[in-house]
């Protein structure tokens, strides 16, 4: 089973992206690096806010020193490359979670060991984060920008392909939040007990931080909409890569068990909030070029 799951997982992330790139053009994300206010609110989200109210939080709840870590770690950890399709799904700016995404993955080797290290844990060698980072993305950019291509070079063809793709992707979405159910509810059921209220009040109070900052701010529903989502999905594979294989700490890695599954269900509720929100001309949806 692990087999299978560790085989399909990547092809559908793939062709997810792929998908995404057939809806994208190179401005969208150049547009949100650009000094978009709600490019720099997301950032300061994900690499001070989340790392913050994951400690609030663990102190709140008791936890341990080293389940602390490990919730800082989820929190630390860049966004997940399930965000840029989630955001989609949730009538988001693709555009600004892509940039969000590359952002916050590029950072990590610097800021996922200066958290560690303020929890009290031994950081990881840089190098070794960079190497993962840049080789998850790698599953994710490469694909995307191959469906940015032929949605410039070929936007007839596109059209006529996004009619099947688009249907393909949303079914591999589905299943992929299913595989992680699947290959995480063990474990997520013999370590909630633990640590499981922390994990689940930081997956629900991330996007509501989220939305509170996108209100103040005035940044329009999509660009709100897509910090929640880019907040809520964290890149747990690389929690528990650093967890396991950098640190030798399988402790450290349960908060990062647990929030792979109470992720996916938040933010499934936000792409069900989003598709009762009014639709507006604030371009929450990309159109086929």
């Amino acid at each position: 089973m692990t087999a299978i799951l560790a085989a399909f997982l990547p092809v559908a992330m793939m062709i997810l992206m792929f998908s995404l790139g057939l809806r994208l053009a190179l401005r969208d994300i150049t547009g949100a690096l650009r000094g978009s206010p709600a490019y720099g609110a997301g950032l300061a989200l994900q690499v001070l806010g989340l790392p913050l109210l994951a400690f609030a939080i663990g102190s709140l709840f008791g936890l341990s020193p080293m389940l602390m870590a490990g919730l800082m770690l989820v929190a630390a950890s860049p966004g997940g490359v399930t965000s840029n399709y989630a955001t989609h799904l949730a009538r988001g700016k693709v555009g600004l979670s892509v940039a969000m995404t590359l952002s916050t993955s590029l950072l990590a080797p610097i800021t996922l060991p200066l958290v560690l290290v303020a929890a009290g844990v031994t950081a990881p060698q840089p190098a070794g984060l960079l190497k993962i980072s840049l080789g998850m993305s790698a599953v994710a950019i490469v694909p995307m920008l191959l469906g940015m291509a032929l949605a410039h070079f070929a936007p007839r063809m596109v059209a006529k392909m996004v009619r099947v793709v688009d249907p393909l992707a949303k079914l591999l979405f589905v299943l992929m939040v299913l595989a992680t159910f699947a290959q995480n509810w063990g474990a997520m059921q013999r370590a909630f007990a633990e640590t499981g209220m922390a994990v689940v009040t930081l997956a629900v109070i991330a996007p509501l931080l989220a939305f509170v900052a996108g209100r103040g701010l005035r940044l329009e529903a999509a660009a709100t909409r897509t910090i929640m989502t880019e907040v809520s999905l964290q890149n747990v594979a690389i929690t528990i890569f650093v967890a396991g294989a950098l640190l030798k700490s399988p402790e450290l890695s349960i908060p990062g068990l647990i929030y792979a599954v109470v992720m996916n269900l938040v933010v499934l509720v936000l792409i069900g909030l989003a598709s009762l929100a009014p639709r507006g001309a604030e371009g929450a949806r990309l159109r086929v070029r």
